[in-house]
């Protein structure tokens, strides 16, 4: 379970937008947004989209690889990381993840590259980070594109820098149940001010409209000069966007405080595990999930509801999906890691908007169901 956190300045700033009758794409409240998610993050150049997957969709339209060519995708992900590749005719191959924590096993990732692999696209389950410095070096070395999906990341830190300014590209998610949240969004970042370039014109629909807008003084109509999209997103959201990521530090610190709660009171319980956090890294606590006996994943859930607490999944590997069983190749036992992973995860209510008493009754629950899960196990 989460909720968006909104309060006065959000309403404010949605309002002040709407007054300007500047609602359209592009808008100065979108560029400031942009300028300060730059800042934010400190890379060169962000650009505020209509959603994570028109950034990842973006992120390939720009580079133009031949069709077919290979890029490498986690199994264990939402669908979006595996469509920025596919949109633009690339071929997705699957690497098996982390059985601890739902990342990518970075030491698999090197036996799936082929002479046509041409990109890999690690993504931070939970908001916890990859280990990027090995991903980039296995880039480097086999000169692969890297674009990092950090839809659930914004806020975490990379030892000692921002997630967004660690890879060639990262793409970032502001829907609804997102730290930042402006309810559907999101922003694509580089420091390559080519890339940068061709971003500009394939989210304005491969047009060079962005330098009219920028030049009020200008004459004539924007050329149509590349293939794009409609990716330029909402004024009125590009100010909720910048009212969001003034409090983002203080809304992730909250989700912070809530973990160090749940973590120091459920840390004793006999039948559940927590997942790996990536060393040298800060997560921003995205979500908040438990690592269970498989036999009773499902027994825990219903419980935990029964109890008042919205446990839930998450979305399942790709490999077991029907879309991806049909466009990508590989063995069925090829990703047992994956299923691991996925077998054993509850996620708990994890928001910035949760109260003490939220956090412990969610605890209560915890504590109430999991030492009966083991005796349901031993019946099964």
């Amino acid at each position: 379970m989460t909720v968006p956190l909104f309060d006065r300045d959000d309403l404010a700033a949605v309002t002040d937008a709407l007054t300007s009758t500047f609602v359209s794409g592009d808008g100065p409240a979108c560029r400031a947004f942009e300028r300060d998610l730059s800042g934010y993050l400190g890379v060169k150049h962000v650009f505020f989209t209509t959603s994570c997957t028109a950034a990842l969709d973006l992120a390939f339209m720009i580079k133009g690889f031949p069709a077919d060519s290979e890029v490498l995708v986690p199994d264990f992900t939402f669908t979006s990381s595996a469509l920025g590749p596919i949109l633009n005719g690339l071929r997705v191959v699957l690497v098996d993840v982390r059985a601890d924590n739902g990342n990518v096993n970075v030491g698999k990732i090197e036996a799936k590259i082929t002479p046509r692999t041409v990109a890999i696209v690690p993504v931070d389950y939970a908001g916890n980070p990859v280990e990027m410095d090995e991903v980039n070096h296995l880039a480097r070395r086999h000169g692969l594109y890297v674009v990092h999906d950090a839809a659930q990341s914004i806020g975490a830190e990379y030892r000692g820098r921002r997630i967004g300014s660690v890879a060639d590209v990262s793409c970032f998610s502001f829907h609804g149940t997102k730290n930042l949240a402006v309810g559907e969004g999101g922003a694509i970042a580089t420091d390559h001010d080519d890339l940068a370039a061709r971003i500009l014109i394939a989210r304005e629909k491969g047009t060079d409209k962005h330098r009219f807008l920028s030049n009020p003084q200008m004459k004539g109509y924007y050329a149509y000069v590349a293939r794009g999209n409609s990716y330029v997103q909402s004024n009125i959201l590009g100010a909720l966007g910048r009212s969001q990521l003034k409090k983002l530090d203080s809304m992730n610190s909250r989700r912070w405080a809530i973990a160090e709660y749940y973590r120091e009171h459920l840390r004793d319980i006999e039948g559940i595990r927590f997942p790996t956090l990536t060393q040298d890294a800060k997560t921003n606590w995205h979500l908040f999930c438990i690592l269970v006996n498989p036999r009773v994943k499902d027994w825990v859930i219903d419980a935990l509801r029964a109890e008042g607490v919205t446990a839930n999944i998450h979305y399942h590997p790709l490999h077991l999906n029907p879309y991806y069983r049909e466009v990508c190749h590989f063995r069925d036992d090829e990703f047992q890691d994956s299923v691991k992973f996925f077998e054993s995860l509850v996620r708990l209510p994890m928001y910035a908007g949760m109260s003490d008493q939220d956090a412990a009754d969610v605890v209560a629950a915890v504590r109430k169901v999991i030492p009966h899960s083991e005796r349901v196990a031993l019946r099964l």
